[in-house]
């Protein structure tokens, strides 16, 4: 495996990643329907002047209050020893989400003599505004997680999805569970005996949350416009003998892989399956796994992302969560198929939000190096 390590990077890398200039495609909208000239439109009622007067007004009211929240997550997240600088306000402002899909997935930091990781953990906006976390990264990033939700003036969370019970999936959320308010849990049923899962399970007990276990062929809804498919794991787990030894595989290959769609768009997270699973997957589901956008696999590892994945899924974006870059392979395999692909140690926290009519923006921390 191939492993380039940003975790201590040099003042040149320091520099490239926050200087500010205008991203590859920073706030770039990606519209699949050609653009179509329109004639001068006919002068506008006094009824209809003041509506949009006052919708303007709404929205200059919603940003206003915003900003104290986002500046009360930077401070939080500075302390937490994670830099909430470069286009932080841009991906965490919240005044453009209302009737899109918007996924943010955060840049977390650990930094452990151990070869740990921090984790997942991405907050996704309904268009009509309710809030699903996916993981919760590892217990030493629980402050950071949320710190980002009180950046984006979270108070409630209307679901939150466990992808599966690895403790850099699932170590935060006891601490997230124990401090805001939950409706649902959705989780992995595979079973891992470790004091790590046990204390997620308990927390969400504890939580007086409803925990719903998904499996392939399970659909709900989040929000009235937004209908989740899941792909995986499948209903009957069957164990080998001496399980949980050497494990590892086999928990990522249950993660919970899911695919929400808002009108024509969708997205599409995956945990941390490996390739042999995601051709299992490709057979089982072929087309219906083509995404948008694609939260990449297993943190973007070259145990993931095989190129016959790649291609069945056909992502615009992907963005792949961890503290280093763990294959530069995996990563130009996904830019020389077109996909505009991120990692979070290079990348900063990625705001992808989705209009439901093949409209994408995106916007990212930092700029992704040139050449990557």
């Amino acid at each position: 495996m191939q492993e380039i390590d940003y975790r201590a990077p040099s003042e040149a890398c320091l520099a490239a990643r926050r200087r500010g200039a205008p991203l590859r495609r920073a706030g770039g909208v990606y519209d699949a329907a050609p653009s179509r000239r329109r004639s001068a439109a006919p002068s506008l009622s006094l009824a209809a002047l003041a509506a949009i007067l006052s919708l303007s007004v709404a929205a200059f009211s919603c940003a206003t209050q915003a900003r104290p929240a986002v500046e009360r997550g930077a401070v939080a997240l500075e302390a937490a020893g994670v830099p909430a600088d470069g286009r932080f306000d841009a991906v965490f402002d919240r005044s453009g989400d209302p009737g899109r899909l918007v996924a943010r997935f955060l840049r977390l930091g650990l930094v452990t003599e151990a070869d740990d990781k921090s984790g997942d953990s991405t907050v996704v906006v309904s268009p009509d505004g309710l809030v699903m976390l996916i993981d919760g990264g590892a217990p030493e990033c629980a402050d950071q997680v949320k710190a980002y939700l009180d950046a984006l003036g979270v108070e409630r969370i209307d679901a939150v999805v466990a992808s599966h019970p690895h403790v850099d999936h699932v170590g935060g959320l006891p601490a997230i569970l124990g401090s805001f308010p939950v409706g649902t849990v959705y989780a992995s049923r595979v079973d891992y005996p470790t004091a790590t899962a046990r204390a997620y399970e308990s927390a969400i007990r504890a939580s007086g949350a409803e925990l719903v276990y998904l499996e392939a062929g399970d659909s709900f809804r989040f929000g009235s416009d937004v209908v989740v498919d899941v792909y995986n794991p499948e209903a009957d787990i069957a164990y080998y003998d001496g399980y949980p030894a050497n494990g590892t595989q086999f928990v990522n290959n249950h993660s919970i892989v899911m695919r929400m769609r808002y009108g024509s768009s969708s997205m599409l997270f995956v945990g941390d399956v490996y390739t042999s699973h995601e051709l299992d997957l490709i057979d089982a589901w072929g087309d219906a796994l083509r995404a948008d956008v694609l939260k990449i696999g297993h943190h973007g590892s070259d145990t993931s992302s095989s190129k016959s994945w790649i291609r069945a899924v056909s992502p615009r974006v992907g963005v792949a969560m961890h503290d280093a870059l763990a294959s530069l392979k995996v990563l130009q395999n996904y830019r020389k198929a077109g996909v505009d692909a991120y990692v979070t140690c290079l990348s900063g926290s990625v705001r992808v939000a989705l209009d439901g009519a093949g409209g994408l923006e995106v916007a990212s921390q930092y700029d992704m190096p040139e050449g990557m």
